[in-house]
């Protein structure tokens, strides 16, 4: 019998109703410590030898941002200058995400609203929207430091003819991070981004320039406060109530890092084991080498010895009764195959490996294809859950409130948008083509969505192809790849009546 047992044995006919108490509150206890450690128990919530040294804080997206945001995005920005695959990942993931540009399509029942928005929107989007590049230039380095530092913001301003006019683009750390407190109506700035008592964003805390620009006015340490309206804020959100985001280049800086002094390292070696030298240590009795002294450099006092360092060709001539031990760096044969695993798990957060580092001699077609097609859904969500939303939808909106204030005409608020998005290319473009035309003959997808897909406007993409058949039809040709006369085959289509006897 356990001693609490045997106390509450003795409490009892005393005092029955203290012992009930005691008796059930060890119940609700053990039952407790039952499920933390056995039933409901997960090896990662154990707190053993296995978990000691890890850290699991409780944390939020904002807590964990706030101390490692800045040193993440430098962090990333150092990465992609200096090292070759984190540059290489970049650039295929900008290329992959934006490519020559996410089009737009506008969408309206009256052909005269529709016809007049797509024009006002190709115009501007096609004009040097920030004094410099285009729409699509802008949205281009916006992916870009999205990806690299964690964010971009995009500011736009009036221009001679009314607002939204001009656009100019910022990194994350023009938004002033230092500012976090509540307000007085129940709203609250955090890391510079001001929300209401409802947590919607109404304005964002930015410095007039860079703060780590080497030449900058004074007033750039005061940031001031900028309406939501006049900002749009892109970044990844990872979790709910996250303000900003951060490098996507921050899981994998350390193996990059480390692949890097794994290759310098290597380097060495390689250059240490082309310096084959020539060690002649003189005779019994003989004072020099019977080759000639070795000479001192210049300014040299005698206070070292003559050679420090190896070289390709070298000769040391050693003084008598010195000895010398040949250092000879054996290769690791594991040593690429070590690189290649590490560069790999990189390649599984950001871009498939062939194309981050140009090595295809492990691949195979089926492989090819695999990563290929793993990689579209990653950048689908970011397509669609990011550029789209946070920076192209914006932009149009904006440009088309500007058109109501120019016009009068408020049904330019109403149009719909579709969007063009970079062309994929393909590893087997022939058996690819062949599925899609399979989906679209079987219902299962429009040839618009089709077009769209490969930045075609479905209407200019439809009136390109009738004015060809019509030059066609005009000249008496018939071409093998006009599907109206041949077959895939080469054989002529019935059903058109080609094939019918002249009269």
């Amino acid at each position: 019998m356990a001693f609490s047992d045997w106390i509450d044995g003795a409490i009892a006919p005393i005092a029955p109703e203290w012992a009930a108490r005691r008796v059930s509150a060890r119940a609700r206890l053990d039952a407790a410590v039952s499920a933390r450690d056995g039933i409901r128990q997960y090896d990662a919530a154990a707190r053993d030898r296995r978990t000691n040294g890890w850290n699991r804080a409780a944390s939020s997206a904002d807590g964990e941002n706030a101390s490692a945001r800045h040193m993440l995005g430098w962090a990333g920005h150092d990465l992609v200058r200096n090292n070759k695959y984190a540059a290489a990942a970049v650039r295929q993931l900008v290329a992959t995400i934006w490519g020559d540009g996410i089009g737009v399509q506008l969408t309206h029942p009256v052909k005269r609203v529709r016809e007049r928005a797509q024009a006002e929107w190709d115009r501007w989007s096609h004009g040097r929207v920030d004094g410099l590049g285009d729409w699509y230039g802008h949205g281009k380095l916006s992916v870009r430091e999205m990806i690299v530092g964690g964010e971009s913001l995009t500011v736009w301003h009036p221009d001679d003819s009314g607002p939204n006019g001009i656009v100019v683009g910022l990194e994350g750390p023009q938004l002033d991070m230092s500012r976090n407190y509540l307000l007085n109506d129940g709203g609250r700035v955090v890391q510079g981004v001001q929300f209401n008592r409802v947590g919607i964003r109404t304005g964002y805390w930015l410095y007039p320039e860079h703060p780590n620009d080497p030449v900058r006015g004074s007033a750039s340490v005061v940031s001031s406060f900028i309406s939501v309206d006049q900002v749009d804020h892109l970044f990844e959100r990872l979790r709910h109530r996250q303000t900003r985001g951060v490098s996507w280049l921050g899981a994998v800086a350390m193996t990059l890092r480390d692949v890097g002094d794994i290759e310098d390292a290597k380097r060495l070696q390689e250059k240490v084991q082309a310096c084959l030298a020539l060690v002649v240590q003189p005779g019994e009795g003989q004072a020099t080498s019977p080759l000639g002294a070795q000479a001192a450099p210049q300014g040299d006092t005698g206070g070292k010895p003559l050679e420090e360092t190896l070289r390709p060709g070298m000769i040391a001539r050693l003084k008598a009764g010195e000895t010398a031990t040949v250092v000879n760096p054996t290769p690791s044969s594991s040593t690429v195959e070590f690189i290649r695993q590490q560069i790999a798990a990189v390649s599984a957060n950001m871009i498939p490996y062939h194309l981050m580092t140009g090595d295809v001699s492990q691949a195979n077609y089926s492989g090819l294809r695999a990563a290929m097609n793993g990689s579209y859904a990653l950048v689908d969500d970011w397509q669609q859950n990011e550029v789209i939303p946070l920076l192209v939808k914006p932009a149009v909106q904006r440009r088309m409130q500007r058109l109501v204030l120019e016009t009068g005409d408020p049904r330019f608020l109403q149009v719909g948008m579709t969007f063009a998005l970079p062309v994929r290319r393909l590893v087997d473009p022939v058996k690819d083509l062949m599925g899609e035309i399979m989906e679209i003959r079987a219902g299962l997808k429009l040839l618009g969505t089709s077009l769209a897909e490969r930045g075609a406007n479905t209407e200019e993409h439809m009136a390109g192809i009738k004015a060809m058949n019509d030059v066609i039809d005009k000249l008496g040709l018939a071409l093998d790849t006009d599907p109206r006369r041949v077959t895939d085959s080469g054989v002529l289509q019935m059903a058109t009546g080609f094939l019918a006897p002249k009269e």
